[in-house]
């Protein structure tokens, strides 16, 4: 069934809480491929279909390490600190204008643009990063935040430098990530920075319980237990563990779920197998998010589209899932009260 006009109006005047964003998959997909061509990555006359053939996630992948590696090729054209600053203007612009996000979350990982481009330096990098936010919330009601994100994949040594690094910069890093392959790198030899990340005042989110694997219900009591989580990204897996659904509703820790991602990563098998409703009904707080808009073709709107069209979730809890977030959002409550009403 086609959503209506009328539907389509209503959902998009709900003003919304992204809180699960990756900055470098956020790109416009015709940014991108301007880049690619400039690079010699993709040859002048290429057609859009070349373009998302090769950089865009448009059916599910095999299993999450898979997208991990597309990710890659994207990551590549982001070279210079002026493409960075765009990136994130773009970004910023294309939430308020196409699905009317007013509080935003970006986050980031430092290592993964720097172990390819380290000539551009982690300072100048943050620099052109708070400049785009800067002048996206000069020009829209959006109040946006930064999140340092971790790659599990890289040793604990290195991840203990970007956590400082973004300890230093508390105020405008607002919190702490772990992300990248939980089935191989599970989350407990981060817990020791996580810790030190929670006491110097940043707010942490972790990505665990996303594959569908056995044992990422598990990544999820350890996020919270041992990394002192106040969010969990993703988290999906939760709806097969009883255990696990009690500790998120005892401690009121959300979930940044994000439901065409789920399906591309096969997180879950078909989209109306996505448990948002139901987790939310068994009295776990759900946040609807985009994850990757760029590289997935999609936005807010798509997910919020997807929840109350194919997932059959009404209005009033596409309202409750976004001031849940709007209150689970590490950004402050002067800053959010001037845009979110």
């Amino acid at each position: 069934m086609m959503i209506s006009r009328v539907e389509e109006i209503e959902l998009f005047n709900i003003p919304k809480v992204e809180l699960h964003c990756h900055l470098e998959l956020a790109y416009r997909p015709e940014t991108m491929k301007s880049w690619a061509i400039e690079d010699g990555d993709l040859p002048g006359d290429c057609s859009d279909e070349d373009f998302k053939n090769k950089y865009m996630i448009l059916s599910p992948m095999n299993n999450l390490p898979t997208v991990l590696k597309k990710f890659l090729i994207s990551r590549d054209r982001i070279k210079t600190l002026e493409r960075i600053e765009q990136l994130t203007f773009e970004a910023c612009e294309d939430m308020y204008l196409i699905s009317n996000v007013r509080i935003l979350e970006l986050r980031y990982a430092p290592s993964f643009v720097l172990e390819v481009y380290p000539e551009l330096g982690a300072d100048k990098m943050h620099e052109a990063i708070m400049r785009g936010c800067n002048r996206a919330e000069l020009k829209y009601p959006l109040a946006v935040g930064i999140i340092c994100l971790l790659q599990r994949i890289k040793p604990v040594s290195e991840n203990e430098y970007w956590a400082d690094f973004a300890i230093e910069r508390k105020g405008e890093i607002l919190g702490l990530d772990l992300a990248d392959d939980e089935v191989a790198y599970p989350p407990d030899p981060f817990a020791h920075i996580f810790q030190k990340a929670k006491l110097a005042g940043l707010g942490i989110t972790i990505h665990a319980g996303e594959p569908s694997v056995p044992e990422a219900p598990g990544n999820i009591i350890t996020a919270i237990e041992k990394l002192s989580a106040d969010r969990i990204g993703h988290g999906v897996q939760a709806i097969h563990d009883l255990r696990v659904i009690e500790t998120l509703v005892r401690n009121e820790i959300p979930l940044e779920l994000c439901p065409t991602s789920n399906l591309l990563t096969k997180a879950v098998n078909n989209i109306k197998d996505h448990p948002i409703k139901r987790l939310m009904e068994l009295g776990v707080k759900t946040t609807i998010n985009s994850d990757d808009p760029g590289v997935m073709g999609i936005s807010l709107m798509t997910e919020y589209d997807l929840a109350y069209n194919g997932l059959k979730m009404s209005i009033e809890q596409l309202k409750k899932c976004n001031l849940w977030a709007a209150d689970a959002s590490f950004i402050c409550t002067e800053k959010k009260a001037r845009v979110f009403p």
